[in-house]
């Protein structure tokens, strides 16, 4: 063989040695697997807050919770009881915005009430009411509500009689020490008020404009209805929300 076969016969046999290399080196790589996501980094499903519960007057079904009772037979809840719409204006992130409120109106004639029919225990609720035309006007709550309906069944009313609000008493053979008295309330009538009413065991605190208005002990019964009085003036009422308490 001639000296120029053996170099191209050299050449032939290094490059068919190297091929094996060449390819390892381009061989396509597994694709990398993304990272699982630790559980802090999922979606949580969301927790109540420990705001302000939605307003139960926002239920289109909001009266097939409560029962109507009425001193005059054949008294119709629609003749005293009935949702209306009013226009309010708020602050919100520094700008004046209108908003529609559902507002729960009164006539407040005949007597009567408007009851859960669900049996409350261990519950705090909340509510804002005013009066639109009357100065002395009388309306107020009753908790823990039980036995037949009267005037008035065996409960513990909260009194909004103007213009002292806030006492607390039981009613027909119902119990709790001490009694609260009333207090003057600052507002007029025609501005909304707000009360919030705390009921765990036997006992009710009440919270009215903000102020601590006090507490009562010993009640009993200690769970029955809720109930909105018809007491001969017009009254309205808002933003009435329930909560179980823990």
């Amino acid at each position: 063989m001639t000296l120029l076969g053996v170099l191209l016969t050299g050449l032939m046999v290094a490059a068919q040695e190297e091929q094996p290399a060449k390819a390892a080196t381009t061989k396509e790589e597994p694709a990398k697997e993304e990272p699982v996501k630790e559980e802090s980094d999922k979606e949580q499903p969301a927790k109540p807050g420990d705001g302000q519960p939605p307003s139960l007057l926002d239920s289109p079904k909001f009266f097939e919770a409560w029962e109507h009772y009425s001193a005059e037979e054949g008294t119709k809840l629609e003749d005293v009881w009935r949702i209306v719409q009013e226009k309010v204006t708020v602050e919100r992130n520094g700008q004046t915005v209108e908003k529609i409120d559902n507002v729960l109106l009164c006539t407040g004639k005949p007597f009567g009430y408007l009851r859960s029919k669900e049996i409350y225990e261990d519950c705090q609720f909340g509510l804002e009411w005013r009066f639109p035309k009357d100065e002395n006007g009388n309306s107020g709550i009753l908790v823990y509500g039980v036995g037949k309906d009267e005037i008035w069944p065996k409960s513990i009313q909260i009194q909004f009689h103007r213009p002292k609000v806030g006492s607390v008493f039981p009613m027909k053979d119902a119990t709790c020490d001490p009694q609260l008295p009333g207090k003057m309330l600052e507002k007029p009538a025609s501005e909304w008020n707000t009360c919030v009413v705390t009921c765990r065991g036997d006992t009710i605190s009440l919270e009215i404009n903000g102020q601590d208005f006090g507490v009562v002990k010993g009640c009993m019964p200690t769970k029955g209805f809720i109930a909105l009085q018809s007491e001969g003036a017009e009254v309205r009422f808002r933003n009435f929300w329930k909560r179980p308490l823990k």
